[in-house]
């Protein structure tokens, strides 16, 4: 009984047989039955006649013969009901277990081509809608989910929260075990994603190292279902920059690892120092608009990549990636593509990187002659907010400010301040950073602060003890504070808020923010690029590292003449002539609407004619 449905079966078989040939071997010896010459029926004859009166009832009322024979059928039927009704109670049981099992989300999964995501956090539902605008052209595509959670949970959430219509598949299991693994078809995946778990069972937040060793483990475990010879396309989020070395060595080289603290914190220094910033890498990382593709253009071998820049009406040339596999983000302006190098674009999709530009003459009237501001200046800048990523903020912000800059720190929690600025005091003595503790949303607080007297104003979610919810609320009020300080005193301060949950971002726009950051939104973005893509992983390294190129906002007034009536090639020319590439614009007209990208337009059709106002601004590609 307990080897399951199939042993069962066999023995009910087995006692139906016995019943049966007893039944047949009684009859044949006692001689109990006559066909109608008096000679006794063969003993096949009477086992079927037997086998008859077991699974049909109804064939004992036509019985002819002596008392001996009918009570010997009415045996083998009695046996017969018996056997039949153990066999519809078995099949019932085995057919209850395999529904069970179903909902549970613990069978095979034959699909091929998908993209497994292991692990369950907030960031899956920005995950799975940005897959199904990537996979929008594609019918067949399918995403496939294991997760420790129910799979009634998983597929309620799905239907209710992801937008365009996709195959997903849920299963539940353990990411960390190879058995439950093998359940979703790692071999035939186009794709795996690790998530790193951001709560334990118990719905605390889980400290960095400890989501890390999660990650560690399940990657350990889809190493063992690695074929030999091959190799998965593997993007895994991580926390922590010490366990990436040990991540490497699990999963090689080639795997797209993903950091996602210091991802969000150059994320959140760069928007706080060029307002409009976290727009534009927005509108990067998902596939809604314009994204970055690597695509091989055998028309441009033997071109120069400045060139190539005017080459695109509806694309812009950021980069090349070698035969070599070597990225040059950009190269130099009079590189000239070989055979094998691709072009990294930005464009709209990876059909549309095509060679299509038709560049017009280029009016020298129209440029202009403006001198770019200094790289760096001394500057004052105040940062409310303190949580685990405030270390790396600092870390990031040094290599742009100046000597005798001043950097205030305020927040709530004063161990964790007084550490990081006690630590960025001795590693970089230029920010001169200092620490003061008190509720940025107390606005006797902002008031003594004199806000309007620093030049940037960075706001972090305090969320440690809250939900997201709360935390962004406080974040709201907060910044709602410095937008009325900012009002009576007359002035105006860029202020790059840091939100957590992407359904408050249309808070930021009522309280006015100048810039803001969904910080769980754009790891989700950048996972599902990489996913997509898996070089992209070194593009946006580069993108996102000082020292090399960077992505800049300026003053149109730098470039074209203020209020002229300009294409972009005009201003493709004026940016290549600084040595940069340019990306796109922002209208000072939208800089406060969400519904247009806070003005910010990436990769705009080149020949279309646009008149740039001084308050204007340009997206350039620019070396640091």
């Amino acid at each position: 009984m307990a080897r399951g449905a199939g042993p069962q079966i066999a023995v009910l078989a087995l006692l139906s047989l016995v019943i049966v040939v007893i039944t047949a071997a009684v009859i044949v010896l006692g001689g109990f039955a006559q066909d109608d010459k008096g000679d006794s029926p063969p003993f096949i004859m009477l086992v079927w006649r037997s086998f008859m009166h077991e699974i049909d009832t109804g064939n004992l009322g036509g019985d002819n013969g002596g008392w001996p024979f009918l009570l010997l059928m009415l045996f083998a039927t009695l046996g017969g009901i018996f056997v039949l009704s153990a066999f519809i109670g078995i099949l019932n049981t085995f057919l209850s277990e395999r529904l069970a099992n179903l909902r549970k989300g613990r069978s095979l999964v034959v699909e091929n081509g998908h993209t497994v995501i292991l692990g369950w956090t907030p960031k899956v539902h920005t995950l799975l809608s940005e897959l199904a605008e990537a996979n929008a052209n594609k019918p067949k595509a399918c995403v496939v989910i294991l997760a420790d959670v129910d799979k009634a949970t998983m597929d309620d959430e799905v239907r209710t929260r992801l937008p365009r219509k996709m195959k997903v598949v849920t299963r539940t299991g353990d990411p960390m075990s190879v058995r439950d693994l093998e359940i979703v078809n790692l071999p035939g995946a186009k794709s795996i994603i690790v998530m790193s778990p951001e709560r334990d069972d118990k719905g605390e937040p889980l400290p960095p190292h400890h989501a890390d060793t999660i990650v560690l483990k399940t990657l350990l475990a889809v190493g063992k279902l690695q074929p030999d010879g091959g190799r998965f396309h593997v993007v895994a989020e991580l926390q922590d920059e010490k366990i990436l070395a040990v991540a490497r060595m699990v999963v090689g080289e080639e795997a797209a690892l993903l950091l996602g603290p210091p991802l969000v914190s150059r994320l959140l220094v760069h928007t706080g120092r060029f307002s409009g910033l976290s727009a534009v890498f927005t509108e990067l990382l998902d596939f809604g608009g314009s994204e970055i593709y690597i695509q091989p253009e055998p028309k441009l071998v033997g071109r120069t990549f400045r060139e190539a820049l005017a080459l695109y009406d509806d694309s812009a040339p950021i980069g090349v990636l070698t035969a070599g596999n070597q990225l040059l983000l950009p190269p130099k302006f009079n590189y000239a593509l070989a055979p094998g190098d691709q072009i990294i674009a930005i464009s709209e999709d990876d059909d549309t990187v095509i060679v299509n530009g038709r560049p017009t003459p280029i009016r020298e009237e129209l440029l202009a002659t403006e001198e770019p501001p200094p790289k760096k200046r001394a500057e004052k800048q105040l940062i409310l907010g303190t949580n685990e990523r405030l270390g790396l903020v600092l870390r990031e912000l040094a290599p742009y400010a100046a000597l005798g800059s001043q950097t205030l720190v305020v927040g709530e929690n004063g161990t964790l301040g007084e550490a990081v600025a006690a630590a960025t005091r001795t590693l970089f003595p230029h920010l001169n950073a200092t620490f003061r503790r008190g509720d940025m949303s107390d606005r006797a607080l902002l008031d003594a602060l004199n806000v309007t007297s620093y030049e940037h104003i960075l706001v972090l979610a305090e969320s440690a003890g809250r939900s997201h919810d709360v935390a962004d609320a406080r974040t709201m009020v907060t910044l709602l504070h410095l937008r009325d300080i900012m009002r009576r005193a007359g002035k105006s301060v860029p202020v790059t808020t840091e939100i957590l949950d992407v359904q408050n971002r249309e808070l930021a726009a009522v309280a006015e923010a100048d810039d803001f950051v969904v910080s769980n939104n754009l790891v989700a973005l950048m996972v599902a690029q990489l996913s997509e893509n898996e070089h992209l992983v070194r593009v946006f390294d580069e993108l996102l590292t000082y020292g090399g190129h960077d992505l800049r906002i300026r003053p149109a007034a730098t470039y074209v003449a203020p209020g002229s009536d300009v294409d972009m090639y005009q201003v493709v020319e004026a940016a290549a002539r600084r040595n940069e590439v340019f990306i796109g614009y922002r209208l000072a007209v939208h800089a406060k609407d969400p519904t247009r990208q806070f003005g910010v337009v990436v990769n705009p059709t080149k020949h279309v004619r646009l008149t740039l106002d001084p308050a204007d601004q340009i997206i350039v590609l620019t070396q640091v």
